[in-house]
Order: structure tokens, then C-alpha cells, then sequence
């Protein structure tokens, strides 16, 4: 069939909305028509080549649909149902799988993450080219060919919308507050950057019951959406952002900071923000090539840690399930966290808004 989809043909772009073909689902997959789908700095990343991709590729991890075709061999799921799409699947049996690290599950992901389906091959094509498929779902196209490994079943009440930032930024950056930062009552959280992904560590502080939840951004105009989703301050950040932290925290530092945009001398920055005996969470991902030194010395005396936190931190299936129940009962306002939604053809202007670093989460919706 005929698709309109988002293409990235070479690094540094700009991407194009191109007509591709797709071919039928094969056993274990399914056809969803999308409905909603996510812009993320890791598409723009792969744009810039911060992020290395196999290119040509259809761009797009944060989507919902409905699933209207079926390949061979789907039990999981079936025509009519109401899918957000997961990005990191887990086969449930590897060594991080039995240890409750489905996040770090590779058995599944591999094909996923070289650009393809998961027995090695795309459906997609222009012409006679091949086309790759990004984190195996390429959620930037009206319709699209996934493993059924991908497909979390929605409660119809959860918008599409909703269900696609689910599917990302929102599992991330609440997934880093609960099961990294393992924030709880009482705590004093500061979080660095108020993007999707950061406003959503921010709702995940406030989901879990953190006393005082300091948002950190350079946008002035971010103040008001961090409140609204549970921040309780806000701190321009400037060369006194980290005593501003120190301020609100009762002169000692927060004890647990996000760094939510991946940024090496931020990181490098804010541990200072981190009181003694605190954790550092490096919730945004950086560069592949890049590093960031931190004093040894400080983090052994101050007995600082310092955390990775990557998509989920759980099973994302299941945390897809929770937080959309968590939606449904009114405890995780996700649907205030879209500032802007666009047609695909339109998708540059989505990148632009994303970049600008004033908007919450820019959606792109279908028909």
C-alpha cells in the first residue's frame, strides 16, 4: 500500500514527507493507522547525527493508532483495538528480563535498533530503495508495520494523543522519578530542563509525593506549564540557579536532581546542585561520543551517586498500562503537558517549536 510518511535521507537533513510503500504485515505483525505521534529530541538527534541511524529511514517512537490489519500468527492483539506503540519490547526470559530490567532486554531490540522489523527485513521502500524503519515502529507515517511485541492495548478512554506521549517521554521521565530516583514523600527534587521529558519527571515527582519539586530552565516562558503539572517552583537557570536549588532545599542541595536534556557540562554543573549523601539522575540522553568528568573526590566525600535512567526503568508495557490508568484516575495530567499539534506535512514546523525550547510537547495528528 501507499504511505504518507516522514523520511530522513541524510544526516543533517531536513527530513521530507514522501509517498513510500508499504508491504503487508508477516507473522507476528500487525498494520496500525496512526492517530498521534510524538516529536522527541531523539529524532533530532538522529537528524543531526548526534544520534547515529542507518538512513534512509522513516523517523517517529512516540505514537498510537489502531490496529487494522493482522499477519499471521498475532495473538496479542486484534482489528479494532487502540494500540500505543513501545519502542523497547522485552522477551520476558533473558538475564535483565529475570531480574526486572526489561528495559535493558536485548534479545528482543536488537533488529528493532538496526532498522528493521524483527526477522531482519523493512517494508518499507521508495522505488526500488529500501527503507529502514526507526526503533522499529517509525511512527511518523499515517500508517506503519509493527511487531505485535510493540502493542500495549488502550482503555478506549485514554486518548490517542495522550497514549502516544505515554508511549515515550512521559514512561521516561516518570519512569526516571519512581524507579531511579525512587523519589517519595518528603523528598526535595530539583529537575534541569523543562522539556517533554523533564515536565514529565515533574509530574512523576508529584505522582509520587516529593514535598518541593524545583523546575530549572532557561525559558521564562516554561514557568507557568511546570507548575500547572506539579511543579512547585521555578528557577531561571543562570549562574545562581544552583544556589536558588540550595535556597528552596534548606541550604543543602536537592536530594534528588534530574538532568533531563543530556547535556555534559550541565551534568557536570549540577552535581553540585546535589546535596551530600544525594542522587544525580541522568535522565536525557547525550551524544554517543560524548563525556562528561565529574570531581571524584566530591562524590566520595559527599557520598553523592550518580544514576542512568533510560526509557522506563521497568517493563514499559506494563508502565504504558499504569500510566495510563494513572490518566483515567486524574493523577497524571499528561494531556496539559501538549502545547502545539500539526499535520505531518507540517512536521518541520514541529521540529522548529521543539527546538525553540518554549513549547510542552508539540503532537502530530492524522486523519
Amino acid at each position: 500500500m501507499k504511505i504518507t510518511a516522514v523520511v530522513l535521507n541524510s544526516v543533517g537533513g531536513p527530513v521530507s514527507v514522501d509517498t513510500l510503500d508499504l508491504d503487508e504485515p508477516r507473522a507476528g505483525e500487525v498494520l496500525v493507522k496512526m492517530a498521534a505521534s510524538g516529536v522527541c529530541h531523539s529524532d533530532q538527534h538522529v537528524v543531526t547525527g548526534r544520534h547515529p541511524g542507518d538512513l534512509p529511514c522513516v523517523l517517529g517512537h512516540e505514537g498510537a493508532g489502531e490496529v487494522v490489519a493482522l499477519g499471521p500468527d498475532v495473538t496479542q492483539v486484534q482489528v479494532g483495538d487502540r494500540v500505543a506503540l513501545n519502542w523497547i519490547p522485552s522477551c520476558k526470559a533473558c538475564f535483565y528480563c529475570e531480574r526486572g530490567q526489561h528495559h535493558l532486554c536485548r534479545e528482543i531490540v536488537g533488529p528493532l535498533w538496526a532498522g528493521f522489523l524483527m526477522d531482519g527485513t523493512s517494508r518499507l521502500s521508495r522505488g526500488n530503495q529500501m527503507i529502514h524503519h526507526y526503533s522499529g515502529i517509525s511512527t511518523w507515517a499515517d500508517h506503519m508495520v509493527v511487531p505485535q511485541a510493540c502493542c500495549s492495548v488502550l482503555d478506549p478512554a485514554v486518548p490517542f494523543e495522550v497514549a502516544a506521549l505515554i508511549g515515550c517521554a512521559v514512561s521516561t521521565g516518570v519512569g526516571a522519578a519512581l524507579h531511579q530516583g525512587n523519589v517519595g514523600p518528603g523528598d526535595r527534587v530539583a529537575v534541569v530542563g523543562a522539556g517533554g521529558v523533564g515536565l514529565s519527571v515533574i509530574m512523576g515527582a508529584a505522582l509520587a509525593g516529593a514535598e518541593r519539586i524545583i523546575a530549572v530552565d532557561r525559558e521564562p516562558a516554561k514557568r507557568d506549564l511546570a507548575l500547572a503539572l506539579g511543579a512547585t517552583d521555578f528557577v531561571l537557570s543562570d549562574g545562581g540557579a544552583i544556589e536558588a536549588v540550595r535556597e528552596l532545599t534548606g541550604g543543602r542541595g536537592a536530594d534528588v536532581l534530574f538532568e533531563a536534556i543530556g547535556h555534559p557540562g550541565l551534568q557536570q554543573f549540577w552535581i553540585d546542585g546535589v546535596r551530600p549523601g544525594g542522587v544525580l539522575v541522568l535522565v536525557g540522553i547525550g551524544g554517543t561520543a560524548e563525556t562528561t568528568p565529574f570531581n571524584c573526590a566530591e562524590l566520595t566525600r559527599g557520598h553523592k551517586s550518580v544514576k542512568g535512567s533510560y526509557f522506563a526503568a521497568t517493563d514499559a508495557g506494563q508502565a504504558i498500562e499504569d500510566l495510563c490508568a494513572a490518566y483515567l484516575a486524574g493523577r497524571l495530567p499528561v494531556d496539559r503537558l501538549i502545547s502545539k499539534r500539526v499535520r505531518i506535512d507540517d512536521v518541520q514546523q514541529a521540529l522548529d517549536a521543539m527546538l525553540s525550547g518554549t513549547e510542552g510537547r508539540t503532537v502530530i495528528v492524522y486523519d
